[in-house]
């Protein structure tokens, strides 16, 4: 509605003039020297509108062609800037799904991939952790020093985690470090009871693993049913030579959870021991354990 007034208001005007025009249409008259041209106002002012528009059409066009290979630069630097970042988001991409994965360079990446919002702040969390994870199960197959150094360099708050732990505990025992490697287990059980540090304080093999079986079998009175630390006992028995002892334990330990370990544990025990039946029982009964989880992680995928 509010164009539909506007232009009755332009058409009333040019009426307007029209009809000014036809009642004195008033004349122009331009002389030089000799030279004289008359013509209407009228003519005179559409040459002046038409000589105006054509002059600042042609400085637009003047304008638009010095600017050219400015934009030009522009646009080629833009495309090269858009091209450099999809090459960087495709490396991002890359390093997240590639295997087997270059732990160091993930944890380099990890700051990027936050700032582009692609991940949750819990999905970064886990990335870091399992990047670290990933680096202190690397440095246990090097050498003590970079190890250590791997393990140095791991955050704080890893380094309280008890499951971090174990893996340093895991790297003391893989380069005999095994007093250290005692001392810090039964302290961090004392805090957590958790599986994994049990099963590594029975491979922890010290100067003196009778006081490790004295410290095990305290354990046992709050914990008297639990299969990790019967199947520790039984390793601690096995290296003290108490045979019959670390099979009471070991069997005990498989009554509550029919574990690989244990039976290759309990294997070992019975070659030991001349019972070559048994033994390869044992052994059966380990591959069977193995086949069994391979399997239900199989359907569990499906």
């Amino acid at each position: 509605m509010k164009r539909f007034f506007i232009f009755l208001l332009v058409l009333i005007f040019f009426v307007w003039i029209g009809v000014e025009i036809a009642k004195d249409p008033g004349y122009v008259l331009i002389t030089r020297h000799k030279f004289a041209l008359e013509m209407p106002l009228w003519l005179a002012l559409v040459g002046l509108l038409v000589s105006f528009l054509t002059i600042y059409l042609f400085l637009r066009i003047l304008h638009y062609f010095s600017v050219l290979p400015k934009r030009w630069n522009a646009w080629l630097h833009n495309r090269r800037r858009l091209k450099r970042a999809s090459i960087e988001d495709q490396t991002l991409f890359a390093t997240l799904y590639q295997e087997p994965k270059d732990w160091s360079v993930m944890l380099k990446t990890l700051p990027e991939l936050e700032k582009k919002s692609w991940l949750s702040p819990l999905q970064v969390q886990a990335l870091e952790r399992e990047s670290y994870e990933g680096l202190l199960k690397e440095a246990i197959h090097t050498n003590l020093v970079k190890f250590e150094e791997k393990w140095q360099q791991t955050p704080p708050q890893l380094k309280k985690d008890p499951y971090f732990l174990h893996y340093y505990i895991q790297g003391l025992i893989q380069y005999h470090e095994t007093e250290k490697a005692e001392s810090l287990t039964r302290k961090l059980l004392k805090k957590y009871w958790l599986a994994p540090l049990v099963q590594a304080y029975g491979l922890i093999k010290t100067i003196h693993p009778e006081r490790q079986l004295a410290h095990a079998e305290k354990w046992l009175k709050n914990h008297p049913n639990d299969p990790s630390l019967l199947l520790t006992l039984g390793r601690l028995c096995k290296q003290l030579q108490l045979r019959g002892k670390a099979q009471n334990y070991l069997e005990t330990s498989l009554n509550h959870d029919p574990n690989p370990e244990t039976y290759q544990e309990l294997g070992q025990l019975f070659e030991t021991l001349g019972k070559v039946p048994q033994a390869l029982q044992a052994f059966k009964n380990a591959l069977k354990c193995v086949n069994n989880t391979y399997t239900s992680k199989n359907q569990e995928l499906y």
